[in-house]
């Protein structure tokens, strides 16, 4: 793929390619809520529940295609409540392993702040992984480190990582 097609999806990619993507990125170690040998069962029960959120309108989808393969997502969880509509939660930021260190995270994080200014929003935040790049990736980007939650990640019985929140002033 020579340049990244990045779009908002109005309707969610199938299951099945969303699943292929979080298990290969589940398994290479990526920080999207699985350990590197959770049941691909689980995974797929969560690529079913995230289709039906976007189709609900409860999340935001934007895809990173290359062709009809889907290789990278963003998803974004509106405010909800009247003391919080102005911002937004960045989820699950994806692109497929044999695609990383090209730039294509960066890209999607940066349409997922483009779309939430199209929205109106103020702000965005989210939460990583410590004991990774991920930190400094945010970072770099402009986003704001605003704590940090020791030992809240636990890898396996007895690893931990810190969890680290992240703002973007919109």
């Amino acid at each position: 793929m020579a340049e990244p097609l990045i779009r908002l999806r109005s309707e969610p990619p199938p299951v099945e390619q969303l699943h292929r993507l979080w298990l290969a990125v589940s398994r290479a170690g990526g920080a999207v809520n699985f350990l590197t040998d959770s049941p691909e069962s689980e995974i797929r029960t969560a690529a079913e529940a995230a289709v039906a959120e976007v189709r609900s309108g409860e999340l935001a989808l934007l895809t990173l295609d290359d062709g009809p393969a889907l290789v990278g997502t963003v998803f974004l969880r509106p405010g909800t409540g009247p003391r919080m509509t102005h911002r937004a939660d960045v989820v699950r930021l994806m692109v497929d392993p044999g695609l990383q260190g090209r730039g294509w995270g960066g890209a999607l994080l940066d349409a997922a702040a483009a779309h939430a200014r199209r929205l109106g929003l103020r702000q965005l935040r989210l939460s990583t992984r410590g004991g990774t790049a991920l930190p400094a990736f945010y970072a770099a980007r402009g986003w704001t480190e605003v704590g940090v939650f020791p030992d809240a990640l636990q890898l396996h019985p007895g690893e931990f990582r810190d969890e680290h929140w992240f703002q973007l002033a919109l």
